[in-house]
C-alpha cells in the first residue's frame, strides 16, 4: 500500500516518473477539464498510473478518460518514443512536478500535465507576464500600437506573453525581442513546428532571450482550429493581465479573453476606430465593462506591479530549492496586490496553520514578503 492505496507495481518494476507524467497527458487528451481534479486527487502522474483502474479514477478523470487508460498498450512505456524525440530535438519535457513549470497554471482547471519547451523555462515564473493578443490581419493603428505598448512593457520589466501567430502576436514578440527583453511564445501547434513558417528566424530569437511553449508534443498531428483555440487558455492562464489591442467582436482572440474572465484576470484593451470592423470587439469590451481603458502602457503598470526600472532589471526567476506541493499552491494563489492569511487560506484551501508554514519557507527561500497586518505578497 502507498498513501492508503493500492500499489500494482513491485518497487523494481515501478515505471518511469516521466512516462508516467506522458501517460498522464494522453490519456487526459488535450485541454481537459479534469486536469486539474486528477492533480489534486493524486498529486502526481505515477499514483493516477496506480490507481487507473479505481473508482478514485473514474470520478476524477471522468469515463472517457478512465476507458483510455485501461486500454491494452496504453502504458508509460508506450510513450518512451515521445521522451526519445524529444531529446532528439532538443526540447524540454516540463512536467507539472518539475520547478519551473508556471506557477500561474496549477490553480487552472484544464492545465496541461506536460509541457515541451525550448529556450529558457525558468522565464515561465518570471514576474509582470502580460498577454499580448490581438488581430492576424491588422491595420496600421494595430501593428503600432502593439509594438509601442510591447515596447514599454518590457523594458519596464514584464515579459510579454503571446501567440507566435501573424499580425499582433509577432508585433508583441518583435517588440520585445528588439528592447532585450524575455518573451514567451505559446504555440498551437506541436512543439517541431513553426506557424506561420515565416516565423522561424522570430522564434529562434525569442529562444535566445525567453523561451517557446506548446502542450503538443514533436510530431504530434493537431487540427489547426483545435489546436489555435486550446492554446489561447495557455495565454490567458500565463498572463497576469491580458492587453488586447485590436480585435473583430467574433475572433479568437476574445476566445482569449473568455480564457482570461474565467481565470479572473484583469483585462485592459485599447479603443479603437468605431466605423472599422478591426476594433468591434476591443470597443465592445470597453463598452460592456470586460475590459479596462488602456491609454498608455503606464496604464498597465500598477496591476503588473511594475515601477520605473531598466530592462537590464529584468531576469528569469531563480529557484533556490525544489517547492512541496503546498508552496506552489500558496504561490499560484499570489499575485502583485497584497493579500491577507484569510483571502490565501480561501484561495488555496489549506488550513491556516499550513499556510503560516508554507509562507515562512517561502520568505526564508526570498518567494514571499511579508508586510504589516498579516498581509504578504509576491517578490
Amino acid at each position: 500500500m502507498t498513501g492508503g492505496r493500492m500499489n500494482f507495481y513491485p518497487p523494481e518494476e515501478q515505471p518511469d516518473p516521466l512516462l508516467c507524467w506522458l501517460w498522464l497527458a494522453r490519456t487526459l487528451g488535450y485541454a481537459s477539464p479534469c486536469a486539474g481534479r486528477v492533480l489534486e486527487t493524486f498529486g502526481d502522474a505515477q499514483t493516477a498510473w496506480e490507481e487507473r483502474v479505481g473508482p478514485e479514477f473514474r470520478r476524477a478523470a471522468g469515463a472517457a478518460a478512465t476507458q483510455r487508460a485501461n486500454q491494452p498498450g496504453n502504458t508509460p512505456e508506450s510513450c518512451r518514443s515521445l521522451a526519445l524525440r524529444c531529446r532528439a530535438a532538443g526540447v524540454k519535457i516540463l512536467t507539472y512536478a518539475d520547478e519551473d513549470y508556471p506557477l500561474a497554471l496549477i490553480r487552472t482547471p484544464d492545465l496541461p500535465p506536460v509541457l515541451y519547451c525550448t529556450g529558457d523555462t525558468a522565464y515561465l515564473n518570471a514576474p509582470g507576464a502580460v498577454g499580448v493578443v490581438g488581430s492576424r490581419r491588422p491595420d496600421g493603428y494595430g501593428i503600432q500600437a502593439a509594438g509601442t505598448f510591447s515596447r514599454a512593457l518590457a523594458q519596464q520589466g514584464a515579459v510579454i506573453v503571446s501567440g507566435l501567430a501573424d499580425g499582433l502576436d509577432s508585433e508583441a514578440h518583435r517588440a520585445a525581442v528588439e528592447a532585450s527583453a524575455p518573451t514567451i511564445g505559446v504555440l498551437g501547434v506541436s512543439i517541431d513546428r513553426t506557424y506561420p513558417a515565416s516565423n522561424r528566424l522570430l522564434r529562434r530569437k525569442i529562444e535566445d532571450c525567453g523561451c517557446v511553449i506548446s502542450e503538443y508534443g514533436p510530431g504530434e498531428v493537431v487540427q489547426p482550429r483545435a489546436g489555435f483555440l486550446q492554446r489561447n487558455r495557455l495565454i490567458a492562464g500565463l498572463s497576469k493581465t491580458l492587453l488586447v489591442i485590436q480585435a473583430r467582436e467574433k475572433s479568437g482572440t476574445m476566445s482569449t479573453v473568455g480564457h482570461a474572465e474565467r481565470y479572473g484576470r484583469p483585462i485592459f484593451a485599447l479603443p479603437g476606430n468605431v466605423f472599422s470592423d478591426y476594433c468591434t470587439g476591443t470597443n465592445g469590451l470597453i463598452q460592456s465593462g470586460r475590459a479596462k481603458l488602456a491609454l498608455r502602457p503606464g496604464d498597465l503598470f500598477e496591476t503588473l506591479g511594475l515601477g520605473d526600472r531598466p530592462a537590464a532589471a529584468v531576469a528569469p526567476a531563480q529557484p533556490t530549492k525544489e517547492l512541496s506541493d503546498r508552496e506552489r499552491r500558496v504561490l499560484g494563489c499570489m499575485g502583485a496586490e497584497p493579500a491577507s492569511v484569510e483571502e490565501l487560506a480561501a484561495r488555496s484551501g489549506l488550513p491556516t496553520a499550513a499556510l503560516l508554514s508554507a509562507l515562512m519557507t517561502l520568505q526564508l527561500g526570498g518567494r514571499v514578503r511579508a508586510l504589516p497586518g498579516q498581509r504578504y505578497i509576491l517578490r
